[in-house]
This record gives structure tokens, sequence and C-alpha cells, in this order.
């Protein structure tokens, strides 16, 4: 399989099934228990969700690793229970499937600027392709042009064609 460092610890390890070193990886196991055993006693109870911050307070597992365990999926048929912190605004909502660390509408805000951005793109490359079409058919000009010394050519089109003046 090959050597590979850690992504929680660093630690360089022979990499098995997991990008985890296998202390790392006992210790998220044990992490992903807590949380879904907490999860099985309020199930039950038909409670409706928990904050991120709530979770961590009550299983003792950090923040940033109940964040990275939700992304990575390894909360699958939990997630209905979790309610994210807006990375934007911080305001609490209930994910959806799509919806990743942004409520909806911070999502439909960032959405926004990036269609602003690609159009003002747009518009940027457009002008790069006008520029540049100018400065080509300025070039092409120049080579065509046969006054591009300053020199006047002679036209001794008649001799070498055998054209006759009417």
């Amino acid at each position: 399989m090959g050597f590979e460092n850690c992504s929680m610890c660093g630690k360089l390890f022979d990499r098995t099934k997991s990008n985890l070193c296998p202390a790392c990886y006992e210790i998220e196991s044990e992490n992903i228990k807590k949380i879904t055993d907490y999860f099985q006693i309020f199930e039950r109870m038909k409670t409706k969700s928990f904050s991120i911050k709530d979770l961590s307070a009550v299983t003792g597992v950090k923040i940033q690793e109940i964040e990275r365990l939700y992304r990575t999926n390894k909360l699958r048929g939990y997630t209905g229970f979790i309610d994210l912190d807006c990375k934007l605004c911080g305001n609490n909502f209930k994910p959806t499937m799509f919806s990743g660390v942004f409520c909806k509408p911070c999502t439909q805000k960032v959405e926004k600027v990036i269609k602003e951005l690609k159009e003002s793109d747009r518009v940027f490359e457009k002008q790069i392709v006008e520029e540049k079409t100018k400065e080509v058919l300025k070039t092409k000009e120049k080579e065509e042009s046969p006054h591009q010394s300053g020199m006047h050519v002679k036209d001794d089109s008649k001799k070498r064609f055998g054209f006759k003046k009417n």
C-alpha cells in the first residue's frame, strides 16, 4: 500500500484502509461511538436536533472533530439530528444534503457574488479578446503594407508582368 502521513496527527504510517494512523483511527472510532450512542438515546425520545456546540459539550468531542466527521459522512444516519452554525453569519441552521457549511440566505449571497464574478470575468475576457484581435489586425496590416518602412515603393508591375497602360 505505501507510507503516508496521518491526516489528523501528521505521523508517518503504513496505510492500509484509512488515511488515519492506527492511534487516530481508534480515537475517531471512539468519538463516532460517543456521538452515535448519544443520538440513539434521543432518537427514542423524538428529540429534534442538536447544535454541534451542544453535542460537543455533552460528548466531550471537539467541535472541529464533529464538523470533520459530519463533512466526511461518518455520522451517516444521524445527520438529521445535527444543526450546523453557518460559517459566514454564524446562525444555526438545519443542513440539507447540498447545503454545505452555509445557511440558505448566505448560500444565495455567495452564489450571487460568484455569478457577478463570472460575469465580470466574461466581460474582462471579452475585452482581452478584443484587444488581442486589434493587435493581430494591426500586425497583419503592417505585414501587408508595402510602405511599412516609410519609404516610397515604385510600382513596377508594368515591367514585371507586361501590363501596358491604356
